[in-house]
């Protein structure tokens, strides 16, 4: 009789260990961090907050396109009529986009050394989008030819060494607006 009440204690032991850990980790235990790490913005004008834009100008070959942030926040098209009824909301998805979508990657110069500019449809670029803030320096990106698969564009920003392959949708808002797609 006496290994049945010993088995009986022993598991009522154990289960009074354990019932105190349970204890234990409810009163100091935390809960672990969400597999989700905190966004970043990583885009290549990351620097100029969207809102800030005053002003921004796309130009393709000898055409032009001009806009101006109005005192209401919105934008006014300075010039040239624009094919597209959702321009300004494409301008702002633009302005965005170049925030916060980082490069699908980043070729330096020696990666490139042997490269014409024009293989990435740089020479001359497609189009350009120059971008003025009142507290910033002015941001000028240049975007070239699609990559093969089609979902990345060839991009330089002016001041920078290095080649970048961006998502094909942040060159897209620009090409929308104005009527380059």
């Amino acid at each position: 009789m006496a290994a049945p009440t010993l088995r009986r204690l022993a598991w009522m032991g154990a289960a009074a260990v354990a019932a105190a850990a349970v204890f234990t980790l409810a009163l100091h235990g935390s809960r672990p961090e969400s597999g989700l790490a905190r966004f970043e913005a990583a885009g290549v004008m990351v620097h100029i907050k969207p809102e800030r834009v005053r002003e921004v100008e796309v130009a393709a070959g000898d055409r032009r396109w001009r806009f101006a942030r109005a005192a209401t926040g919105g934008w006014t098209a300075i010039g040239s009529p624009l094919p597209s009824r959702d321009w300004a909301s494409l301008i702002d998805t633009g302005l965005h986009f170049l925030s916060v979508s980082s490069p699908q990657r980043v070729m330096t110069r020696e990666e490139v050394a042997g490269a014409s500019p024009s293989e990435f449809g740089l020479a001359p670029p497609r189009y350009a989008v120059w971008v003025r803030a009142s507290d910033a320096q002015l941001f000028v990106v240049e975007f070239g030819s699609s990559n093969a698969q089609g979902i990345g564009q060839y991009a330089r920003v002016a001041g920078r060494p290095e080649l970048l392959l961006l998502p094909r949708f942040v060159g897209e808002q620009w090409e929308k607006a104005t009527g380059l797609q």
